[in-house]
């Protein structure tokens, strides 16, 4: 069996072929034997191009051969336009050519609903394994290398003479190609490459993400993407983009709950999708949108500026248009400077009227001519890494010193300054900014998704974390003292407990731990308990635990210690599905799924991004609060994440999921008083 080609090798084989070959070439123009063949040459390939078919001589004055065997070269990489029960063989055939990497672009296997995809689909990886070939796709539409310049894919897009430039696009979606190139092309951005992933049954996004950051031209990685198969991986390569001074942006798609729903632990059913993949982005560095126009925008801004790090500086030549972008701000989640006490003071000095803050209405200051210099001192602000002007088409008069203000204002600070005018802008007025480098929008909405992308806080450092070895997970449920005693041994504060299997049993540990008591049934299986009426809480007496004990009707109960707190948190870990083990934390208590409030962290991760997450959240909020008398319930509570992140690396691939809840928060600090741990068998 040969050994099976390296992926970044098989990658340069595929984005720079000396020679191309197109298996099932079509003389009919609308089949993708002639629309990828053809496509090759029409954008501009200089080296080989060959069609395969037994019936054919030429496409269009492209030559044909009826077999990989006569052609006249060596050729490094073919797209197969064939349908999926012939193209196990013509891989087959493609690997004993001396091919590293096939595109195989045809449906018909894990995606369809037919009984024979997903054999199919198993049959196409055990060939690349037989033979050491590489596979893009199945069921995906080709690539594109703008520099080579190299098209090998039938999208509309395929069949254009992109611009070369420094965005690399890797997608699950094929066909929305077309839209984001020309949507890069609309915003003046140039393309690098592009892989359409397809069903990802050999080479994955992740593959490709890594050869865009060893590609020199490269300097953006766009991902849109449905699922991850690796998410530590992927925080690797995202580390590894950052030190080779590359930016990734994505749009996850896709974020349905459905598989959640059925789960056991509170963590897995709040942590959801969505917020999973999110969590992992953020510790990553990678930006993230919401559209797909905030995808090419976010990209073309990175592509001519960098990143930004830090917060939004605004003006807007109405009051109203700078309470919009207050708004459209707070909504999608772009932050917004405080300004220093000495810009401050420095702005208020040239107001007529009403008072500054930021967004800036520029009308209380009587006019350009009078307060030429506002925008300059605005952008000079510390903590303004980005401008934004809501402005309207204006006439010369008007116009002529707010952009010399504009442009002195971008020259003076070096930062991006941008400019949305809803209502349009005619072309030689847009050109006035534009030499000033003042890029000009008409999306209010998508100009701020690019603009948080440049905005992204740098990567989370892989901090080093102290793995205690674990006993291995027995196959089934622990029990809620089970679970607290193995919390415990990794340091996590909880609440003294009795397990006891007699009424006077738990008349007597209830003495021991003084009244009132809290018992509890256990009963294998069962996860919530109060559910099912197995919890008691307030008991100040012996006969009230006894009264209890007869009513949970189980043979082992636990008494614990009644805590007082005036807050109830959750704390959890749950294994997300491509993305890896992620912490939550949030309000917690019997309704902790209806408030559904919990921040979510990609681990592994340190305690100064868990306190800043934390402190954005409402729990945080709440915390942070001058009506909150227990300061110290803070840094417990982070101590109980830092342990209970601790618990779960340790366990590994041991571990499904973790919750505690509640987590009681007061005097006493935070304190753990139910747990379960689910093992991922």
């Amino acid at each position: 069996m040969p050994a099976q080609i390296a992926t970044q090798d098989a990658l340069h084989s595929l984005f720079h072929p000396r020679a191309v070959a197109v298996i099932g070439a079509s003389d009919d123009t609308t089949k993708h034997g002639y629309i990828v063949l053809t496509n090759v040459r029409d954008t501009g390939f200089r080296g080989g191009i060959y069609g395969i078919s037994r019936r054919l001589k030429d496409v269009g004055g492209i030559p044909c051969f009826p077999d990989l065997a006569s052609l006249p070269e060596p050729v490094d990489t073919a797209f197969l336009a064939i349908p999926a029960g012939a193209a196990v063989q013509a891989v087959r055939d493609c690997a004993r050519a001396g091919m590293k990497a096939v595109i195989v672009g045809s449906a018909g296997y894990a995606e369809s609903l037919d009984a024979g995809g997903e054999e199919r689909q198993r049959d196409l990886q055990r060939v690349a394994r037989e033979e050491g070939i590489r596979i893009v796709g199945p069921n995906c539409n080709g690539i594109y290398n703008a520099h080579l310049p190299l098209s090998v894919g039938f999208n509309t897009s395929h069949a254009k003479r992109q611009t070369p430039g420094g965005i690399s696009i890797f997608s699950h979606s094929g066909a929305l190609f077309d839209a984001m190139a020309g949507r890069l092309a609309m915003l003046g951005a140039g393309l690098s490459l592009f892989a359409s992933a397809g069903n990802e049954a050999d080479m994955s996004v992740l593959d490709y993400m890594e050869y865009g950051i060893g590609h020199a031209p490269t300097r953006v990685i766009v991902l849109l993407i449905d699922s991850l198969d690796d998410g530590p991986r992927f925080r690797r390569l995202a580390l590894a983009a950052h030190a080779a001074g590359k930016h990734v942006v994505a749009l996850k798609i896709g974020g349905s709950e459905a598989g959640a729903a059925a789960a056991v632990a509170h963590s897995s059913r709040m942590a959801g999708d969505d917020a999973s993949y999110h969590a992992l982005f953020a510790v990553s560095g990678v930006a993230t949108v919401n559209t797909l126009e905030g995808l090419m925008t976010a990209a073309a801004l990175l592509d001519k500026y960098g990143s930004c790090p830090g917060k939004l500086g605004s003006l807007s030549t109405s009051g109203a248009g700078a309470s919009l972008i207050a708004d459209r701000c707070a909504a999608l989640g772009v932050p917004l400077a405080t300004l220093s006490p000495e810009t401050f003071a420095a702005i208020d000095e040239q107001k007529m009227f009403s008072r500054i803050g930021n967004p800036l209405d520029m009308g209380i200051f009587g006019g350009m001519r009078r307060s030429g210099d506002v925008p300059a001192l605005l952008m000079g602000d510390a903590g303004v890494s980005v401008g934004l002007a809501l402005v309207h088409s204006m006439n010369p008069w008007q116009g002529d010193p707010y952009r010399a203000a504009m442009g002195k204002a971008r020259e003076m600070s070096k930062k991006p300054l941008l400019v949305v005018t809803p209502g349009g802008m005619p072309e030689a007025e847009r050109q006035t900014y534009s030499a000033r480098g003042i890029d000009v929008f008409t999306d209010t909405d998508i100009l701020l998704e690019g603009i948080g992308a440049l905005m992204t806080a740098p990567p989370e450092p892989m901090p080093e974390t102290v793995r205690t070895p674990a006993t291995p997970l027995p196959g089934r449920q622990l029990t809620e003292p089970e679970s607290l005693r193995l919390l415990a041994a990794y340091g996590v504060r909880t609440v003294p407990t009795v397990e006891c299997g007699s009424a006077a049993d738990a008349v007597a540990a209830a003495t021991r731990l003084g009244y009132p008591v809290v018992l509890k049934g256990v009963a294998d299986g069962v996860a919530h308990k109060s559910d099912l009426g197995l919890v008691h809480v307030g008991l100040g007496d012996p006969d009230a635990v006894a009264a209890a004990y007869a009513a949970v009707d189980c043979p082992v109960v636990v008494l614990q210690a009644m805590i007082g707190g005036e807050l109830e948190a959750i704390a959890g870990v749950t294994r997300a599905d491509g993305v890896g083990l992620v912490l939550i934390a949030g309000l917690g208590g019997i309704f902790a799924e209806a408030l559904h409030d919990v921040t979510t962290f990609a681990l592994p991760v340190g305690r100064g991004f868990v306190e800043a997450g934390l402190a954005k959240s409402s729990l945080g909020r709440v915390l942070s609060s001058p009506r909150w008398k227990h300061p110290g319930a803070w840094d417990a509570f982070v101590d109980l994440l830092m342990n209970l992140q601790e618990a779960a690396l340790s366990l590994g691939d041991s571990l499904r999921a973790i919750d505690i809840n509640p987590v009681i928060l007061g005097a006493a600090g935070a304190v753990a008083v139910d747990a379960l741990v689910v093992p991922a068998s």
